[in-house]
């Protein structure tokens, strides 16, 4: 896992899918552990740029070639060339 906060959470398996996990995350030469770890980040959407709030309204008014000398409100300007 990466240095991101990590949330922990104490789950039921089922005993015939915790006898396959086991045997599959075995047979890749992982730890039972990073082996469901690395199933869940597998099958969670990727992280998108936010569609609400600030990061929005700077999104579009970002110009599409990224030039921003073009646009007139410094303040604007000046978030935009972060």
């Amino acid at each position: 896992m990466n240095n991101a906060v990590t949330h922990r959470k104490l789950i039921d398996i089922n005993p015939a899918v915790f006898e396959a996990l086991s045997l599959e995350a075995s047979r890749q030469g992982v730890s039972l552990k990073r082996f469901i770890e690395d199933l869940l980040v597998k099958a969670c959407p990727k992280r998108t740029i936010p569609t609400t709030g600030i990061s929005r309204l700077i999104g579009s008014a970002l110009p599409k070639d990224g030039n921003v000398s073009c646009i007139e409100d410094d303040r604007l300007k000046y978030l935009l060339s972060k």
